[in-house]
């Protein structure tokens, strides 16, 4: 029998509600990494929902969300996978990957979860450096990115939400 799961990873919705909502509404998954910048907007969308999502949300706070006392990374093992997750801030990510691929791989992380750049992006693993994906932002490019994972193995795509 296989091990599968499907994970959502959401970054930098910055005040895009209507898409989160949608997001929350219409996906299904086994798990949420919410990569900060927008804690507000997450706590806004669960509280207006009727019932709670039915799996779990791994949340980090970003460098927008002043007044959260959210972790800034956390590293969570789920499908046979070890996550590192981080929104991406304290890591330089904009210009570097050396300081996020130095950490997560000192975890021992399979994969390392990161947003902050509002761009999408998945930089492949190599040896014993953990995969590196950036789900994009909710806001700028209306993406948001999904995890397949079987038997321990990833498969990583991005989605969109529709036009609202």
């Amino acid at each position: 029998m296989s091990d599968t799961a499907k994970i959502l990873v959401i970054s930098d919705v910055h005040g895009r509600l209507r898409e989160l909502r949608w997001l929350l509404d219409n996906e299904t998954a086994d798990a949420l990494f919410y990569l900060g910048d927008g804690l507000y907007d997450l706590d806004n969308a669960l509280e207006s929902r009727k019932i709670p999502v039915p799996y779990p949300i791994y949340r980090v706070a970003g460098n927008c969300d002043t007044g959260y006392q959210d972790p800034t990374e956390g590293l969570v093992p789920f499908a046979g996978v070890l996550f590192f997750y981080t929104h991406g801030h304290r890591y330089q990510v904009k210009w570097t990957f050396s300081e996020l691929l130095e950490t997560a791989n000192a975890r021992g992380a399979d994969v390392a979860l990161f947003g902050h750049t509002h761009h999408s992006q998945l930089v492949p693993g190599h040896g014993v450096a953990p995969t590196l994906f950036n789900p994009g932002s909710l806001r700028d490019e209306h993406r948001y990115g999904v995890i397949e994972v079987t038997d321990g193995q990833c498969q990583f795509s991005w989605k969109r939400v529709p036009e609202l």
